[in-house]
């Protein structure tokens, strides 16, 4: 697939990464807020920092989790490892009395094992069947004064949600690649009495990869249809709406990015660790392996600044000799891409801790092998550690890791043993994929955020309930707290790796704070 396959990876991975619905790692629509220029001092490539090489071991997984129990064998590099640390808190955390009472339409369950030891605890929203937060929703005086459009998109039957991503302007994308992902968790949860008795209605809008556009349809999905919250993919387009929305007082959600450029959003949350974030855990990744020669190459837009600076700071911070720093564009052009391969070799990098577009990615990648140059291909994710990309990526990638909000179907059972056999059942018998499973963390997360706001759903109370300090947990995505001016809640992601064998990524370790 290295040469003259250009344009066909690009039509099929392009699609298929629009139609997950919520990858965060989309970039800027070319030409918008102008041309890429050339690195600003803040880009250029640092001074290289000298560190001490020593016995430092490579990256080991251990013992693999078993579901229910404690954890078996597996000491081979497949084996998967639960990291914690010092601030972690995990969906595997908290362990809640499968005595607690459900609210009305939503049906309690026995007790569930979770991932890790002793299988009578139950995890927050682990194992089957809708479990409700055992919190309560904030009291009515912490609760913001509520406006004339409070309630809107909420009625005793249902709850609307908008969803904007880009179908068209980044590729073509088979309708049925998002029909199979974006209802899926509300049609298994209907089942079960929804929330509250009510059930969700998606309403999906294509944003053509515009950020313009995503406003003139965010505006829609709010005026016309009446959504009562926002979810949107891709960074530009995220940014304009959630801009937009907090004017009109609408929450807004998404899956962590940049920022610099939302973080002052009062209807903004992150449900998962923001690319800055990510970038210490980058750094300690690398460093496990044993390397010390890194590069960073990061997209060349404004909503990459924070994560530019943050993994080169980061990879100081580790001690890490910083060889080569240097910014693509999101659309670079073969000899761009060929060149900055060049550079990279020449400059000695063991590891090229990157963020990039899954198709710039690729294509890097498969010129550097060309060149007889195979680092390791490391970076925050999700885009990037996603099945599609190892299947267009191998052998080139072989060994590339990536940090993703979720772990990957090779231990998604363990997690939520719902989810595969929902897939078949409401998509004609289709085997599951990972950008299933992933729009499937992310609705279960919203689940946990609806419920635990109470009966009385409101936009003011919502977000209080968020702001008030609880954690939620929903066993896929990673457990997050929020509280006032703090909507960045995420702190453990999980690390996959790709494996050219099966040409798919494999998880070495869940819902982990440091390596």
């Amino acid at each position: 697939m290295r040469n003259g396959g250009g344009a066909r990876i690009r039509f099929r991975l392009g699609s298929a990464v629009a139609a997950a619905l919520l990858l965060a790692a989309c970039g800027q629509k070319a030409g918008v807020g102008g041309p890429d220029a050339a690195p600003s001092p803040a880009s250029a490539a640092p001074s290289p920092v000298t560190v001490t090489t020593g016995a430092t071991s490579a990256l080991q997984p251990g013992p693999a989790p078993v579901a229910g129990g404690g954890g078996g064998g597996g000491d081979t590099p497949a084996a998967l490892t639960t990291v914690s640390g010092p601030s972690a808190r995990s969906g595997r955390a908290a362990a809640a009395s499968g005595s607690q009472p459900s609210p009305a339409g939503t049906p309690a369950t026995g007790p569930a094992p979770g991932p890790s030891s002793g299988g009578a605890s139950r995890v927050a929203g682990a194992g089957a069947g809708p479990a409700t937060p055992s919190t309560t929703a904030p009291a009515a005086g912490a609760v913001a004064a509520a406006g004339p459009h409070d309630r809107d998109g909420v009625s005793d039957k249902e709850i609307v949600i908008g969803v904007h991503a880009p179908l068209t302007g980044a590729a073509p994308v088979p309708e049925d690649s998002v029909d199979k992902a974006k209802d899926l968790y509300w049609k298994w949860l209907a089942e079960r009495g929804g929330i509250y008795g009510r059930n969700v209605r998606i309403v999906f809008r294509d944003d053509q990869y515009n950020p313009s556009r995503a406003v003139a349809v965010c505006r829609e999905l709010v005026e016309q249809e009446h959504a009562f919250l926002l979810i949107g993919v891709g960074t530009d387009q995220v940014v304009s709406c959630a801009r937009y929305a907090s004017q009109v007082g609408v929450p807004y959600l998404s899956s962590g990015g940049g920022e610099a450029a939302v973080a002052g959003l009062s209807n903004y949350f992150a449900i998962s660790m923001s690319f800055p974030q990510q970038a210490p855990l980058v750094a300690q990744a690398v460093k496990k392996t044993g390397k010390t020669k890194v590069a960073v190459v990061v997209i060349n837009t404004p909503n990459y600044d924070d994560t530019f600076t943050g993994l080169i700071q980061s990879a100081r911070d580790q001690g890490l000799t910083v060889v080569r720093a240097d910014r693509l564009g999101k659309q670079a052009s073969q000899s761009e891409v060929l060149a900055e391969a060049n550079n990279l070799r020449t400059s000695g990098a063991e590891a090229v801790m990157l963020m990039l577009a899954p198709v710039v990615f690729l294509d890097l990648a498969h010129s550097a092998q060309g060149q007889a140059y195979t680092p390791l291909w490391i970076g925050p994710g999700l885009s990037n550690g996603l099945n599609l990309v190892a299947e267009f990526g191998c052998p080139s990638i072989a060994g590339a890791r990536f940090l993703s909000p979720f772990p990957q179907l090779d231990v998604s059972d363990r997690f939520d043993p719902d989810y595969k056999p929902a897939y078949r059942k409401y998509n004609n018998g289709a085997e599951p994929d990972d950008l299933g499973f992933m729009v499937w963390g992310l609705s279960k997360t919203l689940h946990r955020f609806l419920a635990a706001t109470g009966p009385d759903l409101g936009r003011a109370r919502f977000m209080a309930t968020l702001e008030s300090g609880q954690e939620f947990s929903s066993n896929v995505f990673p457990t997050v707290r929020f509280g006032p001016g703090h909507h960045f809640g995420a702190t453990t992601v999980n690390l996959l790796e790709a494996d050219c064998t099966s040409r798919r990524y494999r998880t070495l370790a869940t819902f982990a704070s440091s390596f």
